[in-house]
């Protein structure tokens, strides 16, 4: 099996390593336990001479692919928790290895992996989540190319004693694709991203400006064609553009709930916009959800209240480890569209 991992020591340090190891696989799911991952022997991605993790060094696996050497078969994982003492990895492709591609499985399976970086794992949401209202989300945008598991595994370490509580030691990890579509004509903050889900269904999500802020609309749909004419009504226009898939790999830190059961999460977020150059990391703070049947207990301007203070802690944690960051609130597609024109101006 070859696992793809990436190296936590330093948040600054965007490091990948590779080893191969023999592990039984049962089912759609592999459990990697600490013991296990410290055995191995790794190697750059050139291809040096495989060596042992340096202790306090930690490999955090991003995907596996299991290899069966009698029938050619080959089954991708990729992660979707990490633990304290294990990596819970899930199955997400099958496919059969050719022949011509034998002489360089690792050059095949990273080929593979990354044309299929769609896997869609969605991060359970437990409790009610509203589909409709103003945005109540922070983003800080990292200004220097980072290590998202180790900046992922900093905030987890440091915001409790900051007085951010964590919901326990997991970190999870989702990997999505959204189509995104603009109104013709319109600004660039309004948009449309449609999302399929594991079960074959999508997320219809719209960002409309209302009075001078973003509110968001979010509903399930049967089918691709369903979920585009339900942005379309939400956005008021028929035809909208399409302007590439957005890419997203998380690191995801829910909080506990609160006295009133309301929720947030603290992502950590690398996102790349197809035709659009370059890869946007944030840090993202937002509200998740409420435990309660009907979530009276808070009002909006409190949540978002909680969410700018949760804020405040994290640019204070990224600054306290000498890791460059904005609070310019700017969202993914801006970015990448305003990107987009810098580059045409030049």
């Amino acid at each position: 099996m070859l696992l793809v991992a990436a190296t936590t020591d330093s948040p600054t340090d965007p490091g990948i390593a590779y080893a191969h190891l023999s592990v039984p696989m049962h089912g759609p799911a592999l459990v990697l336990d600490g013991p296990t991952l410290r055995r191995q022997l790794w190697h750059g991605p050139d291809g040096d001479r495989p060596t042992q993790a340096v202790p306090g060094m930690d490999h955090v696996p991003l995907w596996a692919c299991h290899l069966d050497k009698s029938t050619g078969e080959a089954v991708f994982f990729a992660t979707v928790q990490w633990r304290p003492d294990a990596v819970v990895l899930a199955a997400f492709h099958r496919t059969t290895m050719s022949a011509d591609a034998s002489g360089d499985f690792t050059a095949w399976a990273c080929a593979i992996a990354d044309g299929r970086a769609a896997v869609n794992f969605p991060l359970p949401r437990p409790g009610h989540r509203s589909g409709q209202g103003p945005e109540a989300e922070e983003k800080i945008t990292l200004t220097v190319p980072a290590n998202p598991v180790a900046v992922a595994r900093l905030l987890r370490n440091h915001l409790p004693a900051s007085g951010v509580p964590v919901f326990g030691p997991t970190i999870h990890r989702r990997v999505l694709r959204s189509d995104i579509y603009l109104p013709p004509g319109a600004g660039r903050r309004e948009y449309a991203a449609l999302t399929p889900r594991p079960d074959g269904t999508w997320w219809a999500k719209a960002k409309v400006l209302k009075d001078g802020r973003l509110h968001k609309s979010i509903r399930p749909a049967a089918t691709r064609d369903e979920a585009l004419a339900q942005v379309a009504e939400v956005l008021g226009h028929p035809r909208l553009v399409h302007t590439g898939a957005l890419h997203r790999a998380t690191w995801d830190l829910p909080s506990p709930p609160g006295a009133d059961g309301h929720w947030s999460t603290v992502t950590v977020d690398t996102a790349t916009l197809s035709s659009h150059p370059g890869t946007l990391q944030q840090v993202e703070i937002e509200y998740g959800a409420c435990f309660t049947a009907t979530p009276v207990t808070a009002t909006a301007s409190q949540i978002q209240q909680s969410v700018a203070e949760t804020a405040d802690t994290v640019a204070a944690v990224l600054t306290a480890h000498h890791i460059p960051h904005a609070r310019n609130g700017q969202s993914k597609i801006e970015h990448f569209l305003a990107t987009g024109d810098a580059d045409a101006r030049h």
